[in-house]
């Protein structure tokens, strides 16, 4: 019996090493992404390149903020991939491409950021920078104020 009580307790501890190192694996890919250049993101870290390309909007170092946002949307930073989607629709920093500027808006959405969703429902709603797609608009724009964006709900005609 007390064979049997060490063998379980092995096999728990055996998952529970697996499961961090799952943890870890998701974090160094993360890492990995932003490891070529980190001294531009303090720390090496994802949230160390998102508030240097915070900071560096807020400067007016735009071209600075979008290769951060970039790194940082590569990584898998939702938010990040919406303000990217920005600037690339404004042309701010880069160039202005409004089929990028969507599939970024996309990439946001899918991920769960309600921004994201948001301004892909503009995009289809105008046609500017998607097809023009009413049913589409609906759909992004309900799924936006349903992740509690107050612009989406307004557009839909209350919340």
């Amino acid at each position: 019996m007390r064979r049997l009580w060490v063998v379980a307790l092995l096999s728990v501890v055996a998952c529970s090493e697996k499961k961090g190192q799952g943890q870890e694996a998701v974090q160094d890919k993360a890492t990995a992404a932003l490891a070529s250049k980190d001294e531009k993101c303090p720390g090496g870290t994802v949230k160390g390149c998102f508030d240097a390309a915070v900071e560096a909007e807020r400067k007016g170092e735009v071209a600075r903020a979008a290769e951060q946002y970039t790194r940082v949307c590569d990584a898998g930073v939702a938010r990040a991939c919406t303000v990217l989607g920005t600037l690339v629709w404004q042309g701010r920093g880069v160039s202005a491409d409004p089929a990028r500027a969507f599939s970024l808006y996309m990439r946001a959405c899918e991920a769960g950021d309600a921004a994201g969703c948001f301004s892909a429902g503009i995009c289809h709603r105008t046609g500017a920078c998607a097809e023009k797609n009413d049913a589409e608009a609906s759909k992004l724009l309900r799924r936006a104020c349903d992740g509690g964006d107050a612009r989406a709900c307004a557009n839909l005609g209350g919340g």
